[in-house]
């Protein structure tokens, strides 16, 4: 198996390559630390290469909510003209995108570049613009927001109840964790409830194929402000300062 076109040249930091099927990388170490099978096919723009190592993000025409509400994503720019901060502008000489794309900054990846293939459009960000991409890297870290979202290992014994957490999921599964609220702690022993997404039960999204989940009257709304809940429940009102769910849960 070969991506959809090999790299015809050692590849450059700045440009847009091709993240071929999960199949056609399977002794990558990019299985290692994504495992979902909608990131793969899709372009992404490479930040460093050392060696046979390439460091990228992830691109998307449409970045998560969550996403957008932190200012976790830049603009691939559509010309060579000085863009603002959140756009990040071609090198000349540099085809466009062919629709909207973003640059997701939740996470750096690192891969073997043999795997890449070439994107079907020769997309080049201009070398000047990375310092963008390092800079927004730098303030987001700074803010503590990037890898909100990941499960990373901690110290459990500060956390306090109404803290959602990432619990690990085991190594056969799709995905590294699964979000969980804090009801009660005890270290090192703490309950919780699982967080869903609403389209992932079929009482509220009749289009969702996955086994039937909990009754709405045992579901809460987790929601921005206060309002009424479905069926006239209640509702999990976030802080002011808390970033909302990348969906609605």
């Amino acid at each position: 198996l070969h991506p959809r076109r090999s790299l015809r040249a050692y590849p450059v930091p700045g440009k847009v390559y091709y993240m071929p099927d999960a199949q056609h990388c399977l002794g990558s170490i990019i299985h290692t630390q994504k495992r979902q099978e909608g990131f793969f096919k899709h372009p992404l723009l490479v930040i460093d290469v050392e060696s046979d190592i390439v460091s990228f993000y992830a691109c998307t025409k449409k970045p998560p909510q969550a996403i957008r509400e932190l200012n976790m994503a830049l603009r691939l720019g559509t010309s060579t003209v000085d863009a603002d901060w959140g756009e990040l502008r071609l090198a000349p000489g540099s085809n466009q995108m062919t629709q909207d794309s973003w640059i997701n900054l939740e996470q750096r990846y690192f891969m073997e570049w043999q795997y890449l293939g070439e994107w079907a459009v020769d997309v080049q960000v201009d070398s000047m613009e990375l310092g963008k991409v390092h800079a927004r890297v730098a303030q987001l870290e700074a803010e503590q927001n990037r890898f909100i979202y990941k499960p990373l290992l901690r110290n459990m014994s500060t956390i306090q109840p109404g803290m959602v957490i990432m619990l690990l999921n085991g190594p056969n599964s799709a995905t590294l964790g699964a979000p969980v609220l804090v009801i009660e702690h005890k270290y090192p022993n703490f309950s919780f409830l699982r967080i869903k997404r609403f389209e992932d039960n079929r009482h509220f999204n009749p289009a969702c194929t996955r086994p039937l989940r909990a009754a709405p009257a045992m579901c809460l709304e987790i929601s921005r402000s206060l309002k009424p809940g479905h069926d006239g429940t209640p509702v999990m009102v976030l802080e002011l300062d808390s970033p909302v769910m990348r969906d609605h849960s």
